[in-house]
């Protein structure tokens, strides 16, 4: 059974990712004033809550979960590849569910956003564009060809959408395990 405090934060971090859904598709970016305050009330109410706490309880999930689930990003946004909404995002997340939760997040948001980039790319015909890219890229690497060469287009992915997804897919794979 869902505690009236499970049931706040699942509300809240449910229009968080609907809002970020939606900004993400049509305007391509996740707003900070979704991110910093799903951040902030996942982490307030752990803390009011259940106090500091341990890995699993507490403030000390929420903050442990959330910058290890952002961390998970962060390589990509430094290289430009992916935005710092997405890593606030999955920062907010982690800050709500905690830990062991934040694992199943990590694993279904991860296995959403492979499935989804296959099928963007089968869905824009891009498939063979990004396998010569990535021979390109390789051929680079090992010094068969020059590093000038003319690069693929860049694709947009809303990696939101992945989140989402895969936070809804982690919180009822939660509900089913423990109820």
């Amino acid at each position: 059974m869902m505690t009236p405090v499970q049931i706040a934060l699942w509300t809240v971090l449910g229009v968080a990712l609907v809002i970020s859904v939606v900004t993400d598709v049509l305007r391509r970016e996740i707003l900070d004033a979704v991110t910093y305050p799903l951040m902030a009330v996942g982490l307030g109410v752990r803390l009011a809550t259940e106090g500091v706490g341990d890995l699993e309880h507490g403030l000390i999930s929420g903050v442990v979960s959330g910058v290890g689930l952002a961390l998970m990003l962060l390589s990509a946004a430094l290289r430009g590849r992916m935005g710092w909404g997405d890593v606030k995002l999955m920062g907010g997340v982690g800050a709500v569910l905690g830990f062991p939760a934040v694992l199943a997040a990590a694993a279904f948001i991860s296995l959403v956003g492979a499935l989804q980039a296959v099928v963007t790319l089968l869905w824009q015909g891009a498939v063979w564009d990004t396998l010569a890219a990535v021979v390109r890229r390789w051929a680079v690497w090992v010094r068969l060809a020059s590093a000038d060469a003319q690069p693929a287009p860049q694709r947009h992915i809303p990696y939101g959408v992945a989140i989402a997804l895969g936070t809804v897919w982690a919180l009822w794979w939660q509900h089913g395990t423990l109820g």
